[in-house]
């Protein structure tokens, strides 16, 4: 059993584990929005579920943009990034239109964190603040 000193010193290196925090969980989170935005594309629709329109031709655009998906962490900051066309496609700058007739396809978020990474967050916030405080609450 400890005695009231060493409880004491324990609560205190939890407590200075604390600012960390963020950088440990930060690659669980890249992992969490890499997996929202792969599955987005998968389904064929932007950050906050509305459908991407059609090709020209009617099918499925930006059926690989998974390829030009990368995300990391870099210490306390999520980075998503996209490369090549699909780039152009997220902001509608695609070969051939006019400015005036620009198509968006978003595929990052750029408004808001969309609700199943903001719950992925929160979930891998608790348990590394758990894991941090040995379940304190």
């Amino acid at each position: 059993m400890r005695d009231g000193a060493s409880e004491m010193d324990a609560m205190v290196a939890q407590l200075r584990a604390l600012p960390g925090m963020v950088e440990r969980a930060a690659p669980d989170i890249a992992r969490a929005l890499d997996d929202e935005l792969r599955a987005n594309i998968a389904r064929g629709v932007g950050p906050d579920g509305t459908p991407w329109k059609p090709t020209k031709d009617g099918t499925a655009p930006l059926a690989n943009a998974g390829k030009a998906l990368s995300t990391r962490a870099v210490g306390t900051v999520v980075l998503a990034r996209l490369d090549g066309v699909e780039a152009r496609h997220h902001l509608g700058a695609i070969r051939g239109s006019s400015k005036e007739n620009w198509l968006a396809r978003p595929i990052l978020p750029s408004n808001k964190i969309p609700a199943p990474v903001a719950k992925a967050i929160k979930t891998i916030l608790t348990e590394e603040f758990e894991e941090t405080t040995g379940g304190a609450p």
